[in-house]
């Protein structure tokens, strides 16, 4: 058997007073639920901690008085947790962690979280660039509080919503022979050179859109980060198939990269926005809520290349 907190209370409410009843009447319950805690307190310990006398309440006894000192530290200790527990969910205030794997996420974060620090001098931020799986996990040993991630393959215990749908397009260098086009088909990508992003589950993704298309693709290099794959493809080393979209043409090199429509009927890569549900503390709310509000703006149009029949 272990005592409860309540019964810690009653126990400590009745010793206190030197009064069941009056302990009762704090607490808003019958005399005998009090008495019925002290005896189980009294069990727990195996001690006699105080002595009843008729019509007169009750005393500590010398153990009752050295264990109240201690329970008191413990009620007390364990109020004042519940009280940061909710200050802690109620305040727009603390740090958010947040564990993201998309490769454009400065194009997007930035804009959902700055106002967040910007209006409340209170948060702090802390973000992690991870793999799909190394998100998943951080969020569920709560190494994070809310994750960006693509939902594919989601673990149990995630709760997550679409925030959006990216289908593929086409990367070419300025001056590329299909940057002119209105769209391309996969099926032309076979004779080209291609530089594909290699990270867990985007690696899959475009060789089996290339599988689809017939196979024989001419992967000539891949790199692990989004913007080395457009810099590759401005120097000219090849094209790639890519889901989001910058604000920029232009890559860190310097060179003009232009996006092209792929016309098929393609899966998309949908980015999630993944918690732990229940009812979040203000601050992950906030976060969820500012998300939101983008992903349903113009703005987020412009992370897409989607392409639209005549």
């Amino acid at each position: 058997m272990r005592v409860s907190i309540k019964s810690l209370h009653y126990f400590l409410s009745a010793a206190e007073r030197g009064s069941i009843s009056k302990a009762a009447e704090v607490h808003n319950v019958v005399p005998s639920a009090v008495s019925s805690a002290i005896e189980l307190v009294e069990a727990e310990f195996e001690l006699k901690l105080v002595q009843r006398y008729p019509a007169k309440g009750i005393r500590p006894t010398a153990a009752g008085k050295a264990m109240m000192r201690k329970i008191r530290h413990l009620v007390e200790e364990y109020d004042s947790l519940l009280l940061e527990g909710a200050e802690l969910r109620t305040a727009l205030s603390g740090n958010l962690s947040v564990g993201y794997y998309a490769p454009v996420a400065p194009a997007f974060l930035p804009a959902i979280v700055g106002p967040l620090v910007q209006d409340h001098p209170g948060v702090t931020l802390s973000l992690a660039e991870v793999d799909n799986e190394r998100a998943q996990s951080g969020l569920l040993n709560g190494e994070y509080d809310l994750i960006l991630f693509v939902a594919e393959n989601v673990r149990t215990g995630i709760a997550y919503e679409t925030l959006i749908e990216a289908p593929p397009y086409v990367l070419v260098p300025q001056g590329h022979s299909t940057a002119s086009k209105q769209f391309v088909d996969l099926a032309e990508l076979r004779e080209e050179p291609l530089v594909l992003l290699d990270l867990p589950v985007t690696n899959e993704y475009y060789r089996g859109l290339l599988e689809e298309a017939g196979g024989g693709a001419n992967v000539v290099a891949t790199a692990s980060t989004h913007e080395m794959v457009r810099s590759m493809v401005g120097a000219g080393v090849g094209c790639s198939i890519l889901n989001m979209l910058p604000a920029s043409s232009v890559t860190y090199a310097g060179d003009e990269v232009t996006a092209v429509p792929i016309r098929s009927d393609v899966a998309p890569l949908k980015l999630a926005l993944g918690h732990l549900g229940g009812k979040p503390r203000r601050l992950i709310q906030a976060f969820i809520d500012a998300a939101h509000g983008y992903f349903e703006s113009s703005a987020a149009s412009d992370l897409t290349v989607t392409y639209k029949a005549a």
